[in-house]
């Protein structure tokens, strides 16, 4: 039995345009200027233009050719760190098109600041073509394992991993801290009506539309677990709290919490969340007077700093936070998501580690990232008594420091 009519005609068009695409004849050819600019536009030494206005970068030796001495600050990383990236993505990325080193190049060029104009004048794509170079690539690095996120809590050594790190790191008198916890507020255009149920959640005590994010990083500012799902309008410890890892660690009964608070382990966070087993938090009231208490925050703080340094080379790498996000609301976590994950990718590249991304002071002027500070809370406040928190690890911790005879470093008085 013979196909319909219409059916023979639209395969047969098919064909057609796609063999012209092929040969890039027709109304699918490249544009040629009809005629060359007049003499007065011109030296007397240049040639004259180009057939075609402009051709898309294939490898990575084009690429580098194109920015030159630039092409560490474009792409945020320098040429080996972008091969091997650009290797573990190419399984996942598509075979047809641009070249997966040109997907990588256009996604890495976005999210380190640049404008889609100025990608696509220097790439020659179509903007839904940058587009949609940069979510296969946010897919691509989301969905690669080398690149996932691996905390492994579960694992005894890998604890007693990260607490080295964080005591060798500041000469910590604490040999149990695995991880510095703490939220960021990152800036977003106004959802729509139609992305949320209520906007209004999403508008931050800062005064902007943001996604809270949690964070958890180690001694070496590699983040070992994030979560972008809470509006910005919610609390650090209720934003923790709705997160998988939350409610397990906040719950005495789970495994995982069990495992933790037999072997002393715990995570340091600020004043915003609660006191628990496995929550190491600073007592309220500068320790009301109790230079041990006083110490133990001293030295809490500074293991805590780790994870607002972590934040600090995040927003500082990845320009696309310097202004608010500016994509489909659905799509937001995701780009989150991916930067973090080439944070540590860049962390974890020798030749990307401390690779300077970004010489010029001004490159940030405008910036609008904002980093959550403390929820600051009375101990008298009503709905939250932080005076009435028990956690048996921080009064084991701040034994510690008495024992130690560790007190705060002093201070010369200014007068």
């Amino acid at each position: 039995m013979l196909p319909p009519a219409w059916q023979t005609v639209t395969a047969a068009f098919a064909t057609n345009a796609a063999a012209a695409m092929h040969y890039q004849r027709g109304v699918f050819s490249r544009p040629v200027p009809s005629s060359p600019l007049p003499s007065r536009f011109h030296s007397a030494t240049t040639d004259p233009a180009p057939p075609h206005f402009c051709t898309i970068p294939l490898t990575v030796d084009d690429i580098q050719t194109r920015y030159r001495e630039h092409f560490c600050r474009a792409m945020r990383m320098p040429v080996d760190a972008f091969v091997d990236l650009v290797d573990s993505l190419r399984p996942r990325l598509p075979r047809r098109g641009l070249s997966p080193a040109c997907r990588t190049a256009i996604a890495l060029r976005y999210l380190g600041g640049g404008s889609y104009l100025d990608v696509c004048a220097a790439f020659g794509v179509h903007p839904s073509t940058m587009y949609r170079a940069l979510w296969e690539v946010v897919d691509a690095v989301n969905t690669t394992p080398s690149l996932a996120f691996d905390f492994g809590l579960g694992n005894r050594q890998r604890r007693l991993d990260y607490a080295g790190g964080f005591q060798s790191r500041r000469n910590s008198p604490f040999g149990n801290v695995v991880g510095a916890l703490d939220g960021v507020a990152i800036e977003q255009e106004q959802p729509l009506a139609s992305d949320v149920q209520c906007v209004a959640d999403y508008y931050s005590r800062k005064g902007f539309y943001a996604l809270n994010t949690q964070a958890i990083c180690d001694s070496d500012y590699r983040f070992r677990w994030m979560s972008c799902l809470s509006p910005g309008s919610s609390h650090d410890s209720s934003a923790f709290a709705c997160t998988e890892l939350g409610r397990a660690l906040l719950d005495p009964t789970n495994v995982l919490t069990r495992a933790m608070a037999e072997d002393g382990h715990c995570i340091v966070a600020d004043e915003a969340y609660a006191a628990s087993e496995v929550l190491a938090v600073p007592w309220p009231g500068c320790g009301r007077g109790d230079r041990w208490k006083d110490s133990y925050n001293f030295h809490l703080s500074s293991c805590r700093i780790h994870i607002e340094q972590a934040f600090g080379m995040l927003s500082w790498r990845w320009g696309v936070f310097w202004r608010p996000l500016r994509v489909p609301f659905p799509k937001r976590p995701s780009l989150v998501r991916a930067c973090f994950r080439l944070h540590n990718f860049c962390r974890g590249h020798e030749s990307a580690r401390d690779c300077s991304t970004s010489p010029y002071g001004t490159d940030r002027v405008g910036g609008v990232v904002s980093l959550a500070p403390n929820d600051s809370v009375s101990a008298d406040q009503r709905g939250r008594r932080r005076d009435r928190e028990r956690s048996h690890i921080r009064v084991s911790m701040t034994a510690r420091v008495e024992s130690l005879g560790v007190l705060r470093p002093g201070v010369a008085p200014m007068f």
